[in-house]
C-alpha cells in the first residue's frame, strides 16, 4: 500500500505541507535582506529535495517528493510547492512570523501522531529528522544582522528561538 494511501486526505495535505511550513517558517524568522533571503529560500528547496538521497527506502518521504529524475525539473516542482503555501498563508490568517510558527507547531502535533499510527521502522524518525534538517539548512543560508555583506550572523538568535520550539515539540513525539 502506498503510504498516501494510509491517509485520510486532510491529514496527507498536512504531512506533505509541513516539510514546506518548517522552511517558510524558518525563512521568516530573521532578517536576511534580499540577497539572503532568496538564498534562504534556495537552500530550503534544496533541503526538502535533498530527502530523496538522504532518505532513500523512506516510503513516506519518497510519497512527498516529485518522482521526477531530472533535478531542474524537481526543483521547479518543489518550488511550485512552496511558493502555493507561501500564497495561502494570508488566507489562511496566518499574518505574522509568530501565527507562521504557532501553525507549525500545530501541524507537528497533528502530523506525528498519525505518522505513529500508520508507519512502520524509521519513517517518523526519518521524517522527523528531515524536518530538523531542512530547519538547519534554511537557518545557516543566509547571515542576519549584516550590512552589506559585513558581519551578521548565521543561525541567528530569532532563528534559534523558532529552531529550539520545533526541536522541543519533535522530541515531545519522537520515538
Amino acid at each position: 500500500m502506498e503510504s498516501r494511501e494510509k491517509y485520510e486526505s486532510d491529514i496527507w495535505f498536512k504531512i506533505s505541507q509541513l516539510p514546506y511550513m518548517v522552511a517558510i517558517g524558518m525563512q521568516g524568522a530573521g532578517n536576511s535582506g534580499i540577497a539572503g533571503s532568496a538564498n534562504e529560500r534556495h537552500r530550503s528547496l534544496s533541503g526538502i529535495l535533498a530527502a530523496r538521497t538522504d532518505f532513500p527506502g523512506n516510503p513516506l518521504i519518497s510519497s512527498l517528493l516529485p518522482l521526477i529524475e531530472a533535478e531542474d525539473e524537481a526543483l521547479i516542482r518543489v518550488m511550485d510547492s512552496h511558493d502555493q503555501i507561501l500564497n495561502q498563508l494570508e488566507a489562511t490568517g496566518i499574518l505574522t512570523v509568530e501565527d507562521l510558527w504557532t501553525r507549525i507547531l500545530e501541524l507537528v502535533g497533528e502530523v506525528l501522531p498519525a505518522i505513529n499510527k500508520k508507519e512502520a521502522g524509521h519513517t517518523l524518525s526519518d521524517y522527523i529528522t528531515w524536518l530538523r534538517q531542512i530547519a538547519v539548512v534554511v537557518a545557516n543560508a543566509a547571515k542576519e544582522g549584516d550590512i552589506l555583506g559585513l558581519g551578521g550572523t548565521k543561525f541567528s538568535d530569532s532563528e534559534k528561538y523558532y529552531f529550539t520550539k520545533l526541536d522541543k515539540a519533535l522530541q515531545e513525539l519522537d520515538e
